[in-house]
């Protein structure tokens, strides 16, 4: 217990040093970070060695003082880029909702899973489980099919090594069968799951392309068994498609 509260203590303080550096003072010294934070200079010494490591600060040779690597510049434009494209996305999916009168989500690959961003519920219907910032199975969900079948082959490779579990009696367990199911939905360029995730709810996917033709995202829609007949997910997916292009375009010119 002590070496565990330990690390936590030495994770908290770490945060601490980083959020000290800001526009106004981008470059701090070792001396200064100890008086700021009441922190004793061997343990601001150890923490910044830490963070140099993992290139989160840089040192400047010229003044010895420290200021935020590149690797703290890729989080922060991960995140800015979310934001991004939830800003862009949401009145488009808001319109695709009341276009289609069923749940819509706008969610992202995140560690093996699907992060959604956006979910729009028309009025007078009844949600889903899906919950914004929830992370939810990518092998069982069709927004999860869509981003795997273009995740690069040594993170599905590593997904999948970790073992695929069943959530019902319709989840794809089988490694092969997946990899299947993957090339059809490349090939077609849409997801459907039926009941694999949970008895009673179905979904369709679409990809969301960067000007790169990068898959960035993934635009879903979810629904009863009963309202994800052939005719209707061809629907739907003609709709996502044509809200997809959109955010692509919204975005390139943002």
């Amino acid at each position: 217990m002590a070496k565990q509260m330990e690390t936590l203590s030495s994770v908290h303080n770490a945060m601490r040093i980083l959020k000290e550096f800001t526009k106004q003072q981008p470059e701090l010294g070792i001396s200064e970070l100890s008086g700021r934070l009441g922190l004793a200079k061997s343990t601001v010494f150890r923490l910044i060695r830490t963070l140099t490591e993992n290139n989160l600060v840089q040192q400047n040779p010229r003044n010895q003082k420290y200021h935020l690597g590149i690797a703290a510049f890729e989080l922060g434009f991960t995140v800015y880029h979310e934001m991004e494209l939830r800003s862009v996305a949401m009145p488009l999916l808001d319109k695709l909702m009341r276009s289609i009168r069923r749940t819509v989500h706008l969610g992202v690959y995140n560690n093996g899973g699907v992060v959604y961003l956006i979910k729009r519920i028309p009025e007078g219907t009844q949600g889903t489980i899906s919950k914004i910032g929830k992370r939810v199975p990518s092998h069982c969900t069709a927004s999860g099919k869509v981003l795997l079948a273009y995740l690069a082959e040594e993170e599905l490779r590593r997904l999948c090594s970790n073992g695929l579990k069943a959530y019902t009696g319709k989840t794809i367990t089988d490694e092969a069968i997946l990899n299947e199911q993957l090339q059809q939905v490349k090939q077609k360029g849409y997801a459907v799951c039926h009941e694999e995730l949970k008895p009673g709810i179905c979904s369709a996917a679409v990809p969301v392309f960067n000007d790169d033709n990068e898959v960035i995202a993934a635009v879903s829609v979810t629904g009863t068994p009963s309202q994800f007949m052939a005719a209707e997910v061809q629907s739907y997916v003609q709709e996502m498609r044509m809200y997809s292009r959109l955010i692509n375009e919204r975005m390139i010119f943002e």
